[in-house]
């Protein structure tokens, strides 16, 4: 059954952008007609990034429940180099922008994926009265990471209780959400963050409820403890050195590149976590997936984009994951289950060589 029988507003809006110029140029070619021809990299880079948000195509999702919702994807066009501090202000008003398409749309939710959730952290006060609903999609995101890492030590045969694990960007909202619900699971956490001050209070926290914990702003005075290791940091410049032979990485950062970025590779075993499988699958109008989907397995996404289109499914209409510190044990279950219930589950393990993992063959680095 189609929900949109029942109004003409939009289910749900994903606000996104590109990881590479090179996914860019796939892109933009690809929405172009093949008369016209082939864009230049270079005219790509000197266009792209002056072009306003806008919808760029359809969505149309199914759960297995038999409900169908509608939904749109809006390009907010940001320059993937330049996502650091220094272009916050610039990124902030794309963002913004790329939230008044949705509202003029009538998207009851929007999900804010990749980094514009990260460059909105904080500031959603603005949107607190509107009848659009705002998500970052940080506590499913959270939920798949947690998920996919018990799960992989399980393949792995890996002891989480005798494990020191690593969290890097831990006082982000995803970090935070990892570290609160590992604690007291594993032998001791492993806290990595850029700013002292936050990570050294964040840790005094978890030390006082009797936790074993270790904190730094460096990486490689952590690293070489670490039997597993979760990275959620948006930064390009982290480096995994002088780790574990056989240690368990999951990255869930964005974009996902670790993988070029670890000395000795041999025995590392490393997914890309935080990511969902639609069982019922997905359409887009028009169809570009062949221009930008690069997933060994059919109808994967992000979970900040997955959290909205179950809370669609669900009629939950509110700002849901929002702010910085909010999301609880019992929050990630309970999305959780909300999404396994319309048949939204844990992608299965994969990195850029391909799927690993039970009934493939298992793939390390």
């Amino acid at each position: 059954m189609s929900k949109k029988n029942n109004s003409d507003r939009l289910d749900f809006a994903v606000i996104g952008h590109q990881d590479s110029w090179l996914n860019i140029k796939a892109f933009i070619n690809g929405m172009r007609s093949i008369s016209v021809g082939e864009l230049s990299m270079e005219h790509i880079k000197d266009t792209f990034c002056y072009i306003p948000p806008r919808s760029v195509f359809k969505m149309k999702v199914r759960s297995k429940k038999g409900d169908t919702i509608h939904g749109v994807y809006i390009e907010t066009f940001l320059d993937p180099e330049k996502l650091g501090p220094q272009y916050i202000r610039g990124n902030i008003k794309k963002v913004n922008e790329a939230i008044a398409v949705a509202q003029k749309l009538n998207a009851k939710i929007i999900a804010l994926g990749g980094f514009t959730s990260i460059v909105l952290e904080g500031n959603l006060n603005p949107f607190n009265t509107t009848e659009t609903k705002i998500t970052t999609g940080n506590s499913l995101t959270s939920a798949f990471i947690i998920k996919g890492l018990e799960n992989a030590s399980k393949e792995l045969n890996i002891d989480i209780k005798a494990s020191q694990l690593l969290i890097i960007g831990a006082t982000g909202d995803i970090g935070r959400a990892c570290t609160n619900y590992f604690k007291g699971k594993v032998k001791g956490l492993l806290l990595c963050a850029r700013n002292k001050k936050r990570l050294e209070l964040f840790s005094k926290e978890i030390s006082k409820e009797g936790i074993a914990v270790k904190y730094s702003t460096d990486l490689n005075h952590l690293i070489p403890e670490a039997d597993i290791i979760i990275s959620v940091a948006s930064s390009k410049e982290i480096v995994i050195e002088n780790h574990k032979k056989s240690v368990l990485i999951c990255d869930a950062g964005y974009p996902k590149n670790l993988e070029q970025k670890i000395d000795v590779k041999a025995g590392v075993s490393l997914f890309h976590g935080g990511m969902g499988q639609i069982e019922e699958g997905y359409d887009f109008h028009p169809d570009y997936t062949k221009y930008f989907y690069k997933y060994p397995a059919p109808h994967i996404g992000h979970g900040c984009v997955l959290e909205a289109i179950v809370l669609a499914f669900e009629n939950i209409f509110k700002n849901y994951s929002i702010g910085k510190g909010n999301i609880t044990t019992d929050k990630i279950d309970q999305i959780y289950a909300m999404s396994v219930k319309h048949g939204i589950e844990l992608a299965p393990f994969y990195n850029s060589q391909g799927l690993w993992g039970r009934n493939q063959k298992n793939i390390v680095l």
